[in-house]
């Protein structure tokens, strides 16, 4: 059976996803379900060079990396925080995971990073926007986080441990 033809799964992907994510990558995964269809039709699946070779998407549509975290905020009221692909870009960008603890006096930021070692990652301080960039064309990850309030940028403090990178600022 045909994914172009199974207007019933394709209705269910999404209903599940559309909430989540932007009807562009919608597409891609359509797409790229199509071709993991075919693939298996042609026997790719018990065959493993042509298994990697339909993992490396040779078409120039990437991999997808995506998920969302669920938090109760300070106000008692959930949220919801995507992270994964960053749509539309150009080349595969990965939107990290990120917590954001606000205490009396200091914010702190965890994102989690595997693979980035600690001279490729950039964290810049801009009004109360942060942002995490990291230069690996592996694993090239990259998240604008808005913070709760202003802080000290001078006196920010940040260490990377296990592919965990956590920033301590100063409130202002």
């Amino acid at each position: 059976m045909s994914w172009d033809n199974d207007d019933e799964a394709r209705k269910r992907m999404r209903r599940y996803l559309g909430d989540f994510i932007p009807e562009e990558m919608i597409q891609q995964i359509e797409e790229m379900m199509e071709r993991m269809m075919s693939g298996m039709n042609q026997g790719a699946f018990l065959d493993p060079e042509k298994f990697q070779e339909l993992l490396r998407n040779p078409e120039g549509i990437h991999p997808m990396t995506f998920g969302f975290s669920m938090r109760v905020g300070p106000d008692g009221k959930p949220m919801m925080q995507r992270f994964g692909n960053t749509p539309g870009a150009e080349e595969p960008t990965l939107e990290p995971l990120v917590d954001v603890v606000e205490e009396d006096d200091e914010i702190i930021i965890v994102a989690e990073v595997p693979g980035v070692e600690r001279d490729e990652i950039k964290v810049k301080i801009k009004g109360t926007s942060l942002t995490i960039h990291a230069d690996n064309p592996e694993r090239p990850y990259h998240k604008v986080i808005e913070l709760p309030s202003k802080v000290k940028k001078d006196e920010a403090k940040s260490a990377i441990r296990n592919g965990v990178l956590e920033v301590r600022l100063k409130k202002a």
